[in-house]
């Protein structure tokens, strides 16, 4: 009986050791990052009356922003001012208002500044409408209104 006690006893000697288990890992990294880019400036066209000078009257163009987001981020639109306007006009009556639409509906025309968080997005359009107001009208020449818009 010794015989094939000692026969298994070099066959197990023989025999190839079991690898030891190994990770293979894996990491990955995310920055939150936000790229905007303005693709079409706005066009403020007057209203039939002569009181609403609007992007969203007849042939006026919204602006076009276009945003990149990869991780968590928040677009920020400040509040809409008129930043020039011709010699003739007298500024302190005009509302000046905005609404977006696109990647963050905000159809309402509002005074106040835009906020919202967006995540990861693929090459998105957010329209900017501006409108500025003056019940006593304007005059002939070139207004500028605007708002800054902001990713973080």
């Amino acid at each position: 009986m010794r015989r094939p006690v000692l026969a298994l006893a070099v066959l197990t000697l023989c025999a190839p050791a079991a690898a030891a288990p190994l990770d293979v890992t894996f990491t990955g990294l995310v920055v939150d990052t936000c790229t905007i880019a303005v693709a079409t400036p706005g066009i403020m066209m007057l209203s039939s009356d002569g009181t609403i000078l609007g992007s969203d009257q007849g042939l006026g163009v919204p602006a076009t922003v276009t945003v990149l987001s990869i991780g968590s981020n928040n677009i920020a639109l400040s509040a809409p001012v008129l930043e020039s306007h011709p010699a003739g006009y007298t500024p302190g009556g005009e509302t000046v208002e905005m609404n977006t639409t696109g990647l963050a509906s905000n159809p309402v025309f509002t005074s106040l500044g835009i906020d919202f968080d967006i995540g990861l997005l693929s090459l998105s359009n957010l329209f900017v409408n501006m409108q500025v107001s003056d019940p006593a009208g304007f005059v002939q020449g070139t207004y500028t209104a605007k708002t800054v818009l902001t990713c973080s």
